[in-house]
């Protein structure tokens, strides 16, 4: 493997050939949502089949799929395989807001999802050599799960402390040598935080894989601090 790039092929693929690669998974995403139950009625509705898609800029002729329109599915209108086949994981939102929005997954999609985020992990600089801690929930939400598996699929030495209690989080941090963390920035700027309520020293060379929330500048400044 190229120590720069994760998957080379994919990463420095010419642009004509990235945009024929993007039309054929295109094409085929459409040719298996149009199994679903929702995704057949819209197809049909605005006349959108695998063979009308003839450009990546067809993408256009495909209307969104809403947050509404995914709860007044529930709990599987959007399911295009078999899942007492190929169904391994069911995972959904809080439903803090209203209905939960579903998600069903293949094997091969968490697969897939594993060597995604490992990509994203191998692309910000962290490696199999590292101790990786992720600071998400665990559970229904996929937060903590992505990038469970991206880390492992690199190789790092994990630590799957989940969300909160920031005085363990950085018990772990200091007692197994964490040397990448997974957080959102308001987060992370917290237990930068706590660090200096507690006498300790923040690491100086420790890497962070920031997500879900909006990195605004305070919070990017107290997690590039030091």
């Amino acid at each position: 493997m190229n120590n720069k790039y994760w998957e080379e092929e994919i990463e420095t693929m010419p642009r004509e050939q990235l945009r024929e690669l993007q039309l054929q998974r295109l094409k085929k995403t459409v040719s298996i949502a149009a199994n679903s139950p929702y995704y057949k009625k819209v197809f049909q509705e605005h006349g959108i089949t695998a063979d009308s898609i003839r450009s990546i800029e067809d993408i256009r002729k495909i209307p969104f799929t809403t947050k509404a329109d995914m709860r007044a599915n529930y709990p599987f209108g959007l399911v295009a395989g078999d899942m007492r086949e190929d169904g391994v994981r069911i995972h959904s939102s809080s439903g803090t807001t209203g209905t939960p929005t579903v998600i069903v997954h293949s094997q091969h999609d968490l697969d897939s999802w594993a060597n995604l985020v490992a990509r994203c992990l191998y692309m910000v600089g962290i490696r199999k050599t590292d101790v990786f801690q992720s600071s998400s929930g665990y559970g229904m939400f996929t937060g903590g799960l992505g990038f469970q598996y991206g880390a492992e699929r690199l190789g790092a030495l994990t630590v799957p402390a989940a969300a909160g209690n920031s005085k363990r989080q950085i018990k772990f941090i200091t007692d197994f040598k964490t040397t990448a963390l997974h957080a959102i920035p308001s987060y992370a700027a917290r237990m930068y935080e706590v660090m200096q309520e507690m006498g300790i020293d923040p690491p100086r060379r420790h890497k962070s894989e920031n997500a879900c929330n909006r990195c605004r500048t305070p919070h990017r400044r107290a997690t590039q601090k030091d």
